[in-house]
């Protein structure tokens, strides 16, 4: 059992006014007997609209019209009508969490941030309003809307400012293969992105306008080995599997499968081998 028992409840009111007739006043806390963070890229891609942030690493969801707020060791949760059904709750939320874990090998690990989506307005604010069209929308407010929605990219505005920082995240590999956590690294204003250093590719196409079928950017070119790599991946096969097919140490397939996962902008092998076959690589 991934997660045998928890400690330190504290249920308190849930910061409801006094005068406020409402029988959902309660909220608990409490701590599990062991840290829980590889759980939260499989409740991120298994429950709906659940909030997956890296800084501090804490994911939050609803399960049974109850809000829960989960950090690596210690979670939150509300609203009850009492302290019974606060503990009842707690049993049948590390039910569901212990479930969880004995499914993974058939899950889908998301390891997708949530960010606090930005209003239009302040978008446009930092974009140049001259309306020159060179997005492709007719007014700058219509490419601020398109960009709130996911329908355009920054890079699409020639006058937008570059980021103060930006952060990129990378995948953890286990033995199996699987990602089994990411961590994120900030980079500084000022700090040469490599895809702007590196040399255009064998097309002349330079990788900064190199998008695969998706339109998802692709920052690097594969390399002959890490398409040899990739094919495998497609194909179903493990990492023992691809060592012993391309005479190579296992170590150095799982360092393949990172570098693949980063360039082609994937968290997990299903997704690697969709992307293998949209693009033809295999």
């Amino acid at each position: 059992m991934f997660i045998q028992g928890y400690s330190e409840v504290s249920v308190k009111r849930a910061g409801v006014r006094s005068d406020v007739v409402c029988d959902l006043k309660w909220g608990a806390h409490f701590k599990f007997n062991r840290d829980i963070r590889e759980l939260f890229p499989y409740i991120n891609g298994a429950v709906p609209d659940a909030r997956y942030q890296v800084r501090p690493p804490h994911t939050r969801f609803v399960h049974e019209n109850v809000q829960c707020s989960l950090y690596p060791k210690e979670a939150m949760v509300a609203p009850f009508r009492g302290q019974r059904q606060c503990f009842l709750f707690i049993e049948n939320l590390i039910r569901f969490l212990n479930d969880l874990y004995d499914r993974r090998k058939s899950l889908s690990p998301s390891h997708k941030v949530y960010r606090e989506p930005v209003s239009v307005m302040d978008i446009l604010k930092a974009l140049p309003r001259n309306n020159c069209r060179e997005c492709g929308r007719k007014t700058c407010m219509a490419f601020a809307v398109a960009l709130r929605e996911g329908e355009a990219s920054p890079a699409q505005c020639p006058g937008l400012a570059k980021p103060i920082t930006t952060y990129t995240v990378f995948p953890v590999l286990g033995e199996d293969g699987t990602v089994k956590s990411t961590f994120a690294i900030e980079s500084e204003a000022g700090e040469p992105r490599a895809d702007e250093t590196r040399a255009p590719s064998a097309d002349g196409k330079s990788d900064k306008t190199r998008r695969d079928r998706f339109g998802i950017r692709i920052q690097y070119d594969l390399t002959p080995r890490e398409i040899e790599v990739l094919r495998c991946v497609a194909e179903g096969a493990t990492n023992p599997e691809i060592s012993e097919r391309l005479n190579i140490s296992p170590h150095t397939v799982k360092s393949h499968v990172i570098h693949i996962f980063n360039k082609i902008n994937v968290n997990h092998r299903a997704q690697a081998a969709v992307w293998a076959a949209k693009n033809q690589v295999v």
